[in-house]
């Protein structure tokens, strides 16, 4: 599925939904104690499998107290991708991809571009939640979560306050299926990079709309 996500990032980019180097993806199968997630700094428009970091999660115990814990470890995958970093939006990946690898059969896609309406609406203050009810076409299909506010990109906080607002649980199970960031964009998550996609191709269309209505 890795040439997959190489598609779909260059169909962001030919939506103006990122510029060059933005936007991440990561994929994981529920079998493997490791994911793949975009390289940082890469031109997502000439985007190649073998540039793709392999992140594995380091499961161990602490005495004191009692409990689990899970640690980030880069590991070998091809000569090209050593020398390349992991997107920077690591630790939102990582805490999606550590707790939904549960699954059994399944596999996870993460999936966070910039969509132009999207940011749009949330800027004009709209909660992209409240919108979709009213629009079956998206609801029927998509469950869009309450926005998250203003959190700095690529930190911890980003990442725990969507996964607060997707609902994720200790057991990997997600309440909705896209949640969009104020001034950052969304993240959408499927089973496939298409299906996780198409969740942020409604999303925008609907925004589309309700931006043209000029009720907001």
């Amino acid at each position: 599925m890795l040439e997959t996500i190489c598609d779909i990032m260059v169909d962001a980019y030919k939506r103006n939904w990122i510029t060059s180097r933005d936007g991440n993806v990561s994929i994981r199968h529920h079998d493997r104690d490791h994911f793949y997630i975009t390289p940082s700094g890469v031109r997502k428009q000439t985007l190649q499998p073998d540039q793709f970091k392999k992140i594995g999660i380091e499961t161990g115990y602490y005495d004191q107290p009692p409990r689990l814990y899970h640690a980030v470890k880069e590991l070998e995958y091809t000569e090209i991708s050593k020398n390349l970093k992991p997107s920077g939006e690591l630790p939102l990946h990582f805490g999606l991809q550590k707790e939904m690898g549960q699954h059994t059969g399944e596999v996870r896609v993460v999936v966070h571009v910039h969509p132009t309406y999207c940011i749009a609406a949330m800027h004009a203050g709209i909660d992209l939640s409240t919108i979709s009810k009213a629009f079956p076409e998206l609801n029927r299909y998509t469950k869009v979560a309450p926005n998250v506010g203003d959190v700095p990109p690529i930190s911890q906080e980003l990442a725990d306050r969507c996964h607060e607002n997707l609902k994720l649980d200790d057991y990997g199970n997600i309440a909705y299926d896209i949640v969009g960031i104020k001034g950052h964009g969304v993240v959408a998550i499927d089973t496939t990079p298409w299906r996780a996609y198409e969740h942020i191709e409604r999303l925008e269309h609907i925004c589309k709309i309700v931006l043209a209505s000029g009720k907001y």
